[in-house]
């Protein structure tokens, strides 16, 4: 049997969440950890005895002295991973190298190995010296689970999402993001649906500012706190899903799968690779196919129903624990004893 791996986990907390459960769930040892010092974090290095420091999450949420000094450990007795959960987009913001400032964070920490959720951004950071391997999203049974009574039948349509991606207009206004609320929401909104919104209420600006459609106010509901996200996919009759680039798809699309929600997705190739539309999930590439699929749907109850239960045995092989394994099977694989 395979020795169980010590891992530390620090960064976003959501995302360590995520991982510590994966890491157990696959047999390992893990902590999740919050060090507001590099005083705190090489005394819980030292106390716990790692295998594996692994980072993770947005590159703003980590202090600039806890990354310089993860970078200045040389040689380690663990080994750190670090997993980039922003990919291509992290590279519109401005840095100190030029290159992003994901590498900004990754030039400071000098990973033994980098994981990204983005072929594009794999590419880019082995062309600068990381090893580097792709590790897409995933999502855990924990938090993200069909839930009884919540079939809904009363055509609630929603989106959850950041709008943040509005500031992205004023550097990139071919965004991926962008592509997707086109297909997505501007039929909808011109004809006639009413779209729930969860999330920052910049998502009313941008789509005053995009297609000149003002929303009622009473459709924004801002902040979802996470744990509430699963009864908002379950309760819904389409969960709309926007992606933010042709090569992946969003956290959000595993976690609506493991709720048994009904995803409706801007169309592109990481869903086809992973997964089949019209079985496990619907897809759009034009605002006239959303219109027809929403129709569709509302006229064929059972068929929706039914991808609603391909939903959830569609993302069984996407968990975090298959990431956590995965994370395991490298370790061995580049640094075998």
């Amino acid at each position: 049997m395979d020795r169980r791996l010590k891992v530390l986990i620090f960064g976003n907390k959501i995302f360590s969440l995520d991982m510590h459960w994966g890491f157990l769930a696959a047999g390992h040892d893990a902590r999740v950890l919050q060090p507001t010092s590099k005083e705190a974090l090489e005394s819980a290095l030292k106390e716990f005895g790692a295998d594996v420091l692994l980072t993770l999450g947005p590159p703003l949420e980590f202090k600039r002295e806890i990354c310089e000094f993860i970078g200045a450990r040389r040689p380690a007795e663990d080994k750190h991973i670090h997993w980039d959960t922003d990919g291509v987009s992290s590279k519109i913001y401005r840095s100190e190298s030029g290159d992003g400032i994901e590498m900004d964070l990754i030039y400071r920490t000098r990973p033994d190995l980098v994981l990204t959720m983005c072929p594009e951004m794999l590419e880019f950071i082995r062309g600068k010296g990381f090893v580097c391997e792709y590790m897409p999203y995933a999502y855990s049974p924990i938090s993200h689970r069909p839930l009884e009574g919540y079939d809904n039948d009363s055509y609630f349509i929603n989106l959850v999402g950041n709008s943040y991606y509005r500031e992205f207009g004023r550097f990139c206004q071919s965004h991926y993001r962008y592509k997707s609320i086109d297909i997505l929401l501007k039929p909808l909104l011109e004809n006639g649906y009413t779209v729930h919104f969860y999330g920052g209420r910049g998502y009313r600006e941008l789509l005053k500012e995009r297609f000149g459609i003002e929303v009622p106010p009473a459709c924004f509901h801002g902040y979802l706190p996470y744990e509430r996200t699963c009864a908002v996919y379950n309760s819904s009759f389409v969960n709309l899903v926007t992606q933010n680039h042709e090569h992946t798809i969003t956290k959000r699309t595993f976690e609506i799968l493991g709720s048994g929600g009904f995803a409706l997705s801007a169309d592109n190739s990481e869903i086809r690779k992973l997964f089949v539309p019209g079985r496990d999930l619907v897809v759009s590439s034009s605002p006239e196919e959303t219109l027809e699929l929403v129709r569709y749907y509302k006229e064929h109850p059972d068929e929706w129903r039914q991808i609603r239960k391909n939903a959830v045995l569609s993302v069984q092989n996407h968990t975090y624990k298959q990431r956590a394994e995965f994370i395991a099977a490298k370790y061995r694989e580049l640094w075998p004893r």
